[in-house]
This record gives C-alpha cells, structure tokens and sequence, in this order.
C-alpha cells in the first residue's frame, strides 16, 4: 500500500513543497522550491504552498484523499503539540499562525509540526552521521541557529517543541543581533549573523583606508552575505578567511557550552558547516579545547551532516513519519534536469513502461542513496540475466555517455595512470565468479551461489539488484533473501507476472511480458536509463 506524505520545509531564505512515498522508505518523488526572502507574508506563503502542493499532486495523478499526511518542518518559537508558528525571527509577520489548522481545513489530511532542528536532529540520528550513538546534538547553521537534541536514545522535545534553542543563549555581553538578542550564539554563527559580520569589518576596513577584494570587484555593502565571503574565502582571500575563522571561533565556544551541558557522543553540524568545514574547522576546535571540559570533549565528535543539502526536505517528511511511528530511512532526490531528461525519454521511447514509472525513480533513489552513503550495487541473474549484470557493471564502473576524468587531487594521489582511469560507481557482477560459483555449487548448494556472495559482499547500506524473467530463479530468490536479513535493500526486476521476487523485493520492477525475449527487450532501456541517470548524478 502506497502512504504518500506532503513535506514542507520553510526557512528564513526559501520553502519546498516536496511528494514523497514513505511506504518503503522516504521516496522524494517531486519538489518544488521558491524563496521566502522577499518579504513574503504567511497568507502570500500559504497561498504558495497549497498551490504547489496541487500541482504536485494532479502531475502525479493523484488527489488530496491519496495524502496520508502532512509533515511541516520550521523554526521556532512554535508549539508542535498545537501546530501553532508564534512569530520566528526569520520570519517576520508569522504571528499566531495555526498552520496544521489551515493544511488540515484545505486538504482534509492531518498535518504535523516540528522545530526544524528536531526534525533534521531524527533525519542525522537515523540515517546520517549520528547514526549508532543514543546522545547527539544536531545544529542547523544556516539562516539562523537551533538544535535539536537527542538524550538517551530519544528526541528531546521539551513541554512544547522548544527544547534545543540555543541559538538565543548569549554568547557574548556584546556583539551582532541573533534571534533578537545581541551578542546571541545566532548572532555570532548563523548565516545572517556572520553577514552581519562581514558587513562590520568591511565598513571598519574601508574607515581606515583599505579595501576588500569583494568590494573593489563592485559587490555592494548591502548585498555581502556568508556565501559571497565564503567563497572569496575559498579563493584565497585573506580578509574573507579571517571573518570565517573569527565564526569558528565563536562556534567552538557554543560548542564547549553544549559539550560541558549534555555530554554529547556527537555534534553533527548542518548548513554553512557542511559547505564551509575547510574554513571553520581549525579555529572551531582550538575553542573548543580551550573551553569545554577534557573529559566530555574527548568523549565528543564533531562532524558535518551526511543527508547533504536534501536535509531540509527529509526532515519536514521526518517530521510526520516520527509522529506516525513509521520506521524509514530517507532516499535521495535530485532537481538535475540532465537526471530527469533521462527519466522522461524513457517513457516517450517505450510508453509500456508507464505503469513502472514510480518503480524505476524508486530503484534509482535506492541506488543513490547508498552510493552517496559509501555503498555498492551488487547485481544477480541467470543466462541472458547474467550477461545484463555484467553490462549493467560495464556501464557504472566507466565512463557510459560521459569520460569521468578523475579529480585533480586523485590524479595527483595516482601519478600519469590517474589521466587515464576514469571515474566509477561500485558495481559487482555476482555472475562473474566462476572459480567460486563452481566450488560453492559441487561443496554446497548450487540454488545458494549468489547468496554466498551476497554474504561475503554485502553489508548495511548496499542495494541487491535481482534480474530474472521469470521472478522465480531459485538461486535469485534466496540471494534477495540472504540480502533482506542482512540490511541490503533489493531491486527486482522481471516480466509481468506475478512472481515470488514481486513479493519478496523491496521495490520490483515488473515490464510488461511473459516470454523471456520480451522481457529482457524492455530490460535493457531500463537498466541503460538507470545508469545514464547516476552517471549524471555522481559525475
């Protein structure tokens, strides 16, 4: 059964509207994006995010009543037991807005709210970084400052959703306005406060007769923000390196406070930590050894978020799935139109393949996500099955439509071979073993080869992909057996039929056909589309 959920991820710079399939894991679907920045009030946001959700849900032929629900992931104050938004600095105007009301009024669907932070602390807790540890802080770093806290293996929500909003402490007696205090830890190390920053030393360097590289290229004063110095920063510049290590400063010591309070295992960072570690990193840890308490800082990693820059759009799915108590894992989603224009060919080329539409974005979801997670593909089949893995494998392991030249610090790492190897997705044949196919087959139990493999292969985070005509191979169907009791998740694809990898498969694609042939013709496009598409994604 299909459980679609509507996320909407609102922030001080911009909001999404993303659909989402968490009836296997959280399945971005679709999204849609547009800035909040430009004095947008909440009736002009609401009016967009409806429209939106609209059109989402007609280009996906689907109605309101397909909703399962809605999850709203936003900074506070708010009350997420109430589903009330009372008045955030980033977004001015939001007074006493009861948006669960509104999302429940208009679409009929119950809506759920949570901080921001404690949505994206679950989302890392879960599935990114603080994965393992039953005591991590989740900072957002972006426009503006929050945590979400998890202690002893549970969310901390406090008596209204408002636990973890340290970007009000106060810092310092005196410093940027954040989060409507001056000196506050938001003034200091948000992305607006860090602006604010940029925006004072430029005035002081140009009072005393010099000027900034930003401001001799013709930036305004007014339009300076964290990501224009970031990357004059990255570009070598001295004065845009020093604001940035004058934040990380100011973060290792926000930093020592919650280490010495809550004694965390980890600290994983979001936002401008996640684009800018390389910046705020040295002076961010000299702070933090000279601040916090060795004990607890020795007990204490600090890293960037994993889930990267989809965060956000996970979360505020994240948000209704906790308060559904549906366990899931987020898959990833991508806006590269190159990515879709693959996608969209397939169906104008082969329109028998519209029925597995869904499957095939969520096939390559799964493969992205483990991919970007340090994972690999491996791949099974019988017969003309075994030759499609092996192809399958020729096209990730090299170049397919593109050359893949490797990155110059590889090519340093590799000497004059690194500028004639190409760049690869991990992919392993299991039909390619003949030594072992063989031996495991006479020792043991031929039906068991590909399960042995996956045994010996597979680990938490790989993707099975399973081919077969028929969807009843033996040896196929214990190999997506072994894999499910292990953690791999499992792609299956066969022909129209009914058949026990349709049942067993965490997703299974089914082209239309009964005969071997026909199957495998409508195989092919699929799979060549597939690794056209991650080639784009990675490469």
């Amino acid at each position: 059964m299909k459980r679609f959920i509507v996320g909407y991820d609102i922030g001080g710079t911009k909001c999404s509207v993303v659909l989402s399939d968490a009836s296997n894991g959280i399945c971005i679907i679709d999204k849609r994006l547009f800035l909040t920045a430009l004095g947008k009030d909440y009736s002009e946001v609401r009016k967009l995010l409806f429209e939106y959700t609209y059109e989402l849900i007609n280009k996906h032929s689907l109605s309101h009543k397909d909703i399962a629900a809605f999850g709203i992931g936003c900074g506070g104050p708010l009350d997420s037991n109430l589903g009330m938004i009372y008045s955030p600095p980033n977004l001015p105007g939001w007074d006493d807005v009861a948006i669960c009301e509104d999302i429940e009024k208009e679409f009929g669907t119950k809506a759920y709210l949570l901080n921001d932070a404690n949505a994206c602390a679950l989302v890392e807790w879960k599935l990114g970084a603080g994965r393992g540890v039953s005591n991590m802080i989740f900072l957002t770093m972006g426009t503006g400052f929050g945590a979400g806290i998890i202690a002893g293996g549970a969310l901390l929500g406090g008596a209204n959703g408002m636990a973890g909003e340290v970007g009000h402490i106060r810092l310092k007696d005196n410093g940027p306005e954040g989060y409507g205090k001056a000196g506050s830890i938001e003034g200091f190390c948000s992305g607006a406060g860090i602006a604010k920053q940029a925006k004072k030393y430029t005035e002081e360097k140009l009072a005393n007769g010099i000027t900034p590289k930003w401001i001799a290229d013709g930036l305004p004063i007014e339009e300076i923000s964290a990501k224009v110095i970031s990357e004059y920063a990255k570009a070598g510049d001295e004065s845009a390196k020093e604001i940035f290590e004058a934040a990380g400063r100011n973060l290792g010591l926000a930093l020592a406070m919650l280490i010495d309070i809550f004694n965390p295992e980890r600290i994983v960072i979001g936002g401008i930590f996640m684009r800018c570690e390389d910046l705020l990193r040295k002076a961010m840890e000299e702070s933090v050894k000279s601040e916090a308490l060795e004990f607890s800082r020795r007990a204490c990693e600090i890293l960037p978020a994993k889930t990267g820059e989809d965060l956000g759009d996970l979360a505020s799915v994240m948000t209704a799935c906790y308060q559904m108590d549906i366990e899931c894992e987020p898959l990833s989603y991508t806006e590269k139109p190159e990515v879709m224009e693959h996608f969209e060919s397939l169906f104008r080329r082969y329109s028998s393949l519209l029925p597995v539409k869904e499957k095939i974005m969520q096939g390559y979801c799964y493969m992205v996500n483990a991919y970007k997670n340090g994972g690999k593909l491996l791949i099974c089949g019988n017969g003309g099955s075994a030759a499609d893995a092996d192809h399958i494998v020729g096209e990730l392991m090299k170049g397919f439509y593109k050359r893949r030249d490797l990155s110059s610090k590889d090519i340093e790492i590799l000497g004059e071979v690194g500028n004639k190897l190409q760049g690869a997705l991990s992919a392993i044949a299991l039909t390619q073993h003949n030594a072992l196919s063989t031996a495991f087959a006479n020792d043991a139990d031929p039906t068991l080869v590909f399960a042995q493999q996956v045994y010996g292969y597979g680990k938490r985070g790989d993707v099975l992909w399973a081919l077969s005509t028929s969807g009843n191979s033996k040896n196929v169907v214990h190999a997506v057996k072994t894999a499910k009791a292990l953690g791999l998740r499992t792609i299956g694809m066969t022909g129209g039929n009914k058949s026990e990898l349709t049942d067993i498969c965490d997703i299974c694609i089914n082209v239309p056909g009964a005969k071997a042939a026909e199957v495998q013709e409508l195989h092919l496009p699929v799979y060549h589309t597939l690794c056209a598409m991650l080639e784009e994604e990675f490469f």
